[in-house]
């Protein structure tokens, strides 16, 4: 399916050949390299046909004004009080998701007419939108009809999951609460930008997204209820789960898969037949993503197949060979702990490639704070769906002592930037898919097998860790990042950085300490806010709590916000020099900006005149401006790359 989506015609052509050619030639054999081939050309089949037959009619419509059917199916706020809306959109009989503006709709569920006039999205992240069917973006000009939302049989369970939201919320306080809803029911819209970016460093982030382990655990609790007594009840309770917890969890790919599995597992009790990971996993796969092709993009669900596939499948087996060299005598105490780490770090290993591939590195940290975290998110689910059931607030205790727990060791392994490795150099992932494949080798084979891949393994490891180490040592860049109001440039040297703002400063601070994650800085030596507003400097501190700042140079205002900070006010109109390279700001009315690096933050009515070396601005559609400006926006890869040396930072006029 990525070859169709990536490929191209003929690439997909000679793909389909060689299939079918092996098809045919190992069929009289019947051989399992049918069935591999077969599967590559239904791959190649369906993606090609989702990507002709419905996403290019449908990106027809982008620059188009059309009046359609709609029905809301999320609604969010992006500022100012401004809602967006997720609607479904019937356009020429195909019904597709549209991220809309405009339109006043309470609740989710409406249905209406409207006119709305369309384009294609322009997301940081054009993938993950393509992955979750949002293939346009408009706003609505006009509503023609509503109707309100009917009421479906999910309804209660929409209830019950709102009930224990509300239980959660009344009875667990601050980020206990935070971490509560997102670990246990997958709400993580209020995770502050600190705590979801520490989550990322420590490798936990995944414990926000719901997946087979909220599945096993939530299904534990509740068929734990049903005697053991009643085998056919429970049969009957676990295969009717998996729908139900599908419309608890809310429909995302990852619970499409984990909810699948599920059922595959309760239907083998009932028609008496072993349920086995692998084979219940490659179906699930299968079927999902050839009634929903797209999904194979998104990287949640990459990261559940191959996280499922790490820990159920790769790291079962790597830890029965490893608990077999367990002296008899320690088994009892050593064989719960070495299944758990092997299980953990095999999960990591076998998800690498999609994490280096996405988020430029992986966690070092993740396999333990898995093990950790695990057993918390247990007994927090337990004691959670006994709370709604009982309504005895006593049983809120448990939750938050457990959620305190968490989070200190979120606190503690994520306070470590350099727990995180970055690895940003052309092809990491390539490299990280070997290690992959390597360690999955030596799980399926023989001990002989199983040491020569896993020194090979580890070997991969440690060239991994020391390529990932030079690199960053030898960094010495500058990236930028922002949007049409403000924008930063993010200069890296080593594992510092010096953050120069232009504009007020509003809403960088995730995408400044993304950068720094990304292209391996631990901590900031200097920032620069000349212009910073109260927002901004909101921003700053914000900042200030998800990695150490040496300096801010700003203004009056930063300086009376900020005094946790070591701030210096700087006067008006000043500008930044690192390394005799001087950055300035400028508004697009200001004319004739003399600077090396000028950075523009707000919208172009005309180009200004500008003799910088670098001109950079931000904004979603390109512009024609000359040689020496650069949409960063538009332009995602590119960066500047600069001679390495002492880093000597002033304020100049």
């Amino acid at each position: 399916m990525f070859t169709a989506y990536f490929g191209g015609g003929l690439v997909c052509g000679i793909v389909s050949a060689a299939a079918a050619a092996a098809a045919v030639l190992f069929t009289a054999k019947k051989n399992r390299a049918v069935i591999c081939a077969v599967g590559l050309l239904w791959g190649i089949v369906v993606m090609s046909a989702y990507v002709r037959l419905y996403c290019e009619p449908i990106k027809q419509f982008g620059g188009k004004t059309v009046q359609a059917e709609i029905k809301v199916n999320e609604i969010s706020y992006i500022g100012s009080g401004t809602r967006e809306y997720l609607v479904e959109m019937n356009l020429s009989g195909r019904k597709t998701n549209v991220r809309v503006t405009g339109g006043d709709f309470a609740d989710a569920g409406v249905r209406a007419v409207v006119v709305a006039e369309l384009a294609e999205p322009d997301s940081d992240d054009e993938l993950q939108d393509i992955a979750d069917g949002i293939l346009l973006e408009g706003v609505i000009t006009e509503v023609k009809s509503t109707a309100a939302a009917k009421s479906d049989i999910a309804a209660p369970l929409r209830r019950l999951r709102g009930f224990m939201i509300e239980q959660l919320s009344a009875n667990v306080f601050g980020e206990r609460a935070e971490l509560a809803l997102s670990m246990l029911l997958g709400e993580d819209g209020g995770l502050s930008p600190a705590l979801r970016e520490k989550l990322k460093i420590c490798g936990a982030a995944h414990y926000t997204a719901v997946s087979g382990s909220h599945f096993a655990i939530f299904a534990a609790v509740i068929l734990g209820m049903i005697s053991d007594n009643r085998k056919r009840v429970k049969q009957v309770v676990s295969v009717l789960f998996a729908p139900a917890a599908l419309v608890f969890f809310g429909v995302t790919p990852s619970v499409a898969r984990a909810a699948v599995m599920f059922l595959l597992y309760s239907l083998a009790s009932l028609i008496l037949r072993k349920a086995e990971t692998l084979n219940s996993l490659c179906l699930a796969v299968a079927v999902i993503c050839t009634f929903s092709p797209g999904t194979v993009l998104d990287l949640g669900f990459a990261m559940s197949v191959l996280g499922v596939f790490g820990a159920g499948v790769v790291g079962v087996n790597a830890a029965k060979k490893l608990c077999g060299l367990i002296p008899e005598k320690a088994q009892k105490l050593l064989t719960p702990v070495v299944t758990a780490l092997s299980v953990s770090i095999c999960a990591v290993v076998c998800t690498s490639p999609v994490s280096v591939f996405a988020f430029k590195g992986v966690s070092l940290g993740g396999a333990f704070a898995s093990v950790l975290l695990m057993p918390l998110m247990a007994v927090s689910m337990g004691c959670m769906v006994l709370l709604s059931l009982l309504r005895i607030n006593l049983l809120a205790l448990p939750i938050d002592l457990s959620m305190g727990l968490a989070k200190a060791i979120i606190d503690g392994l994520g306070n470590i930037r350099g727990m995180w490795l970055t690895l940003d150099f052309k092809h990491a992932w390539l490299l990280a898919a070997v290690c992959a494949v390597v360690v999955t080798f030596a799980a399926f084979g023989d001990m002989r097998a199983f040491w020569c891949y896993g020194k090979f393994a580890a070997v991969l490891v440690l060239c991994t860790l020391l390529l990932g180490q030079y690199v960053n040592g030898q960094r010495s860049e500058v990236r930028f990042t922002g949007n049409s109001t403000t924008a930063a440039a993010v200069i890296i040297e080593n594992n510092e950085a010096v953050v120069f703002v232009s504009g007020s400063g509003v809403g960088l601070a995730t995408s400044v300490s993304r950068i720094m994650r990304e292209h391996g800085a631990v901590k900031i030596a200097c920032i620069a806010a000349f212009d910073a507003d109260y927002s901004g400097a909101l921003a700053i501190r914000e900042l200030s709590r998800m990695t150490e700042i040496n300096a801010v140079y700003s203004n009056e205002l930063a300086e009376g916000l900020l005094s946790e900070l070591n701030v210096t006010t700087v006067p008006q109109g000043a500008r930044l020099s690192v390394s005799g390279i001087v950055f300035d700001s400028a508004k697009p009315s200001d004319n004739d900006v003399s600077a090396d690096i000028v950075l523009y933050n707000g919208r172009f009515t005309k180009t200004p005149q500008s003799s910088a070396e670098y001109a950079v601005y931000f904004s979603s559609a390109e512009k024609e401006f000359p040689e020496n400006w650069h949409n960063a926006r538009r332009d995602k890869e590119f960066y500047i790359k600069l001679e390495k040396g002492t880093k000597n930072i002033s304020v100049v006029k």
